[in-house]
């Protein structure tokens, strides 16, 4: 099997990425098990590969060891499953993230191939990204970044465990990158996918652009000048790391909703899929009766929003003789939208905030969308 281009989103709530145009994301849970336990979890096999998904079990070698995985959907409810939102993780170390990489890989393997036999999979163009916080930590950006392209660069081996999908993968990354998240989406913003320039973007040629991309563990930064070009220096890009939204719910729920909900990945779910609904209302299974939990987490989500509107101004104070754009991105932007153009309508007025404060289509795939469009451009000449 030959991949021209994978692209990658190593969230810390949910990973997502594009094979040669195709969309998937999966729950960002790795759980690692022992060899007996893989060999009994699942208690029968699978026959549809579509179905792999949701039940991902794989095994790779890492530092000699052979070692075993629940991922995504299938590691949801172990108790280790949502471990990782407690700290900050080093992507260019923590297994995390390479892990999620070789269970995807496994299963756009097995959902594409050409039956069990297509088993190597070569891709000739991989990209990633880290957070401005992990970026930082060096002199030179490029020295974080060439440690993350350098990991997924070569090769790799998997396995499926999973029973009734049985596979033994080896996979060759020819050329890796690793870009800068959050700057990256101004490519999303300017060009499509066809590297056309986009009219969205025109409404940032006379303005410097703030991108506050609002992740579950982060909040990265990146000033962009004008036409939203590339950031003046690293002091134009900056990340919140103590306000984490994932800590943020997690504090809701054992505070406020601990007889709801069991753990913060279910919290987070029932929040995405009711946030745009009058009443976020919870359905008892058995007896159908219904709580309304509308006012406790409205009035959480609006102190956190207010938190983190004070720390943006405060981090990057708009000057008296400029006008920022600002622009919300990932995959807490749709779940705090109405929050923050509230309290905008409030400060601002809402002229203000219709004309400056934006969030767009996709608002949570745009770096992802950003690195499928630089690939794209790096890549067109050798595939067109």
């Amino acid at each position: 099997m030959d991949i021209k281009r994978q692209n990658v989103d190593f969230g810390n709530s949910i990973f997502q990425t594009l094979v040669d145009g195709y969309y998937f994301e999966i729950p960002t849970n790795v759980v690692e098990i022992t060899k007996d336990k893989a060999a009994g979890h699942f208690p029968s096999a699978l026959h549809e590969s579509e179905s792999l998904l949701q039940s991902l079990l794989i095994s790779t070698t890492i530092g000699g060891v052979e070692k075993y995985y629940l991922v995504g959907n299938a590691a949801e409810k172990q108790v280790l499953g949502n471990i990782h939102i407690n700290k900050l993780h080093d992507k260019t170390e923590s297994e995390i993230p390479y892990v999620m990489f070789l269970a995807s890989v496994a299963y756009y393997n097995a959902i594409k191939g050409k039956d069990k036999e297509d088993n190597r999979v070569n891709i000739n163009y991989f990209s990633t990204m880290l957070p401005i916080w992990l970026l930082k930590k060096t002199n030179k950006f490029s020295e974080m970044q060439n440690k993350m392209a350098w990991r997924f660069e070569g090769d790799h081996k998997v396995t499926i465990l999973t029973p009734g999908l049985e596979k033994v993968v080896t996979i060759h990354v020819e050329t890796s990158k690793c870009r800068i998240e959050s700057e990256i989406a101004r490519w999303a913003i300017k060009k499509d996918f066809d590297l056309q320039d986009r009219e969205e973007g025109n409404s940032f040629k006379n303005f410097e652009t703030l991108i506050v991309d609002l992740g579950g563990g982060t909040v990265d930064l990146a000033l962009l000048p004008a036409g939203l070009q590339v950031p003046k220096s690293r002091d134009s890009l900056n990340c919140f790391t103590d306000i984490s939204y994932l800590k943020h719910i997690e504090k809701l729920r054992s505070e406020k909703l601990l007889e709801y909900f069991d753990d913060v990945r279910s919290l987070e779910e029932f929040i995405i899929n009711n946030i745009e609904k009058p009443k976020m209302e919870q359905r008892d299974g058995n007896s159908g009766k219904k709580v309304d939990l509308t006012e406790k987490i409205h009035e959480s989500l609006r102190d956190y929003t207010q938190i983190l509107i004070t720390k943006i101004e405060n981090t990057f104070p708009s000057p008296k003789d400029k006008v920022y754009k600002y622009v919300y991105i990932g995959g807490i932007a749709p779940i705090l939208k109405r929050f923050i153009q509230e309290l905008i309508d409030i400060m601002y007025g809402e002229e203000i905030r219709e004309e400056n404060h934006i969030f767009l289509p996709d608002t949570r795939k745009l770096n992802l969308y950003g690195l499928e469009i630089l690939s794209r451009h790096e890549t067109n000449a050798v595939y067109a």
